[in-house]
């Protein structure tokens, strides 16, 4: 499926729009920092870094961060009609397959990575990974509202009457696209502790994400941009004491699960 995808896409001409190349390449640059980032080992209560939000412990204060700073506004004209046409032709091509993938990514959940880290990789396996990766997604959930409320992109389907999504959404907001952001954000985390699978584990990631596109609720630059706000807060937690402290306790539980060695 991911050669197919890869395939049409370049068959749209997806890759040649610079409004999308130059956001993802930003997303590209931004996401090898992290790759490069030490990652220290501390006690898994440090708070130093970390905020509560809502009754939830995250790493960024969405209080003090403006995400939409580092963001281009949703695209117009030209643009937006190109980013509806690639909605158009994937809802063209979308297979029962494909359908019911998009139905079962609605869901935000690392454990979407269990087709590529096996059928072990279950919530109640990990419990201390299930808590901190909710807290990744909380991170980045904070500071995608922002963009969503900033802008208030309609979605593919309120914009058009052709569109008929299948996946589902919670919120109005189109752009940044929350799902992309949280993909791109946890796969980056996800392939930071199992590093000899990141290809496949980033792929999954770029999967999740424009499944959202293939479900009929985001554009492609939605995509892009929730790309680029996930690789940004990547970035920004590499050096926060809270969460590296959490970040190896997970780890430590999460190699040990799938019989990988320290």
């Amino acid at each position: 499926m991911q050669e197919t995808k890869q395939q049409n896409l370049h068959h749209l001409g997806y890759a040649s729009r610079n409004h999308f190349a130059k956001a993802k390449m930003l997303g590209v640059v931004v996401a090898a920092l992290v790759f490069s980032a030490p990652l220290s080992s501390h006690a898994s209560d440090v708070m130093d870094g970390a905020v509560i939000v809502k009754d939830v412990k995250v790493y960024i204060d969405p209080a003090k961060f403006d995400s939409t700073l580092y963001l281009a506004p949703p695209p117009k004209g030209t643009f937006a009609e190109d980013d509806l046409d690639i909605v158009l032709k994937w809802q063209e091509r979308r297979t029962p397959e494909l359908e019911q993938q998009a139905i079962r990514d609605s869901e935000q959940s690392v454990f979407n990575w269990d087709d590529v880290l096996g059928a072990d990789w279950k919530a109640e396996n990990f419990p201390i990974a299930k808590q901190f990766f909710h807290q990744v997604y909380k991170t980045e959930s904070n500071l995608n509202k922002q963009g969503k409320e900033k802008w208030d992109r309609a979605r593919p389907g309120t914009v058009s009457e052709k569109v008929s999504a299948v996946s589902e959404f919670k919120n109005y907001g189109s752009y940044p696209s929350g799902h992309s952001a949280f993909s791109h954000f946890t796969a980056i985390v996800l392939a930071d502790m199992i590093p000899e699978r990141r290809d496949e584990i980033m792929q999954r990631g770029w999967d999740l994400a424009y499944n959202r596109v293939i479900g009929g609720v985001h554009f492609p630059s939605d995509i892009e941009a929730g790309r680029l706000l996930g690789a940004i807060c990547a970035v920004m937690v590499r050096d926060n004491p809270a969460f590296i402290a959490d970040f190896n306790e997970a780890k430590a539980e999460v190699r040990k699960g799938l019989g990988l060695g320290m």
